[in-house]
């Protein structure tokens, strides 16, 4: 299954920014560098900055079901103050806005203190947690590949090649949305490196 992930390359012609936390989204120009986000320093505890951008084909043609590989490091969180261990880099699937723009999508992350972390997101600032895994650590600048696997309630997510979350809710609030969505990418108050990308829809 993992050999017949279409490679994404980190251009700009591929990834459509939804928002850059007021700082930069850079892409490299022939796409075989990183792709480095860079949201805006936060200097006092009431901020945060975060940048998020979604792959224009998952934009167009929204998918369900998939399976993904990413290679990635959250290089350093940037609040000058002491960071939230949220602030990090986040996956994020299944993403929508209806006409009223109001968004719902699921979302994973691994923490540097507290493991990884899958929910779901929604409205303006709304957040259900549905799991977390202090067994799953992984420190800042630590480079990784992830492999995601959605499945319609099921989501697995295996770190260099070992799984670190495997989640099935049955109904809600405990489950995923099961909807058809863009893929995105997401640094919360953090310099995050993206190395490369594949996917494909189920």
């Amino acid at each position: 299954m993992v050999d017949k992930l279409l490679v994404v390359p980190l251009t700009s012609g591929n990834w459509q920014v939804a928002y850059d936390g007021g700082g930069q989204t850079h892409f490299p120009l022939d796409g075989t560098g990183d792709l480095v986000f860079y949201p805006q320093k936060a200097r006092t505890s009431g901020q945060t900055f975060a940048s998020l951008i979604l792959l224009k084909s998952t934009v167009d043609t929204p998918v369900n079901d998939f399976v993904a590989r990413l290679e990635v490091t959250t290089v350093s969180q940037l609040r000058s103050s002491t960071p939230n261990d949220w602030e990090v880099f986040w996956f994020v699937s299944n993403y929508r806005k209806d006409p009223k723009l109001i968004k719902t999508a699921n979302y994973f992350l691994q923490k540097p203190n507290t493991g990884v972390e899958m929910g779901r997101f929604f409205a303006e600032t709304g957040q259900k947690f549905l799991v977390t895994s202090e067994a799953a650590k992984l420190g800042v600048g630590q480079r990784s590949t992830y492999y995601f696997a959605k499945q319609g309630k099921r989501y697995r997510v295996f770190r260099d090649g070992v799984q670190v979350l495997d989640y099935q809710g049955k109904e809600m609030p405990e489950s995923l949305y099961d909807q058809a969505g863009a893929l995105g990418l997401y640094a919360e108050d953090a310099v995050v490196r993206i190395h490369s990308f594949a996917y494909r829809a189920l």
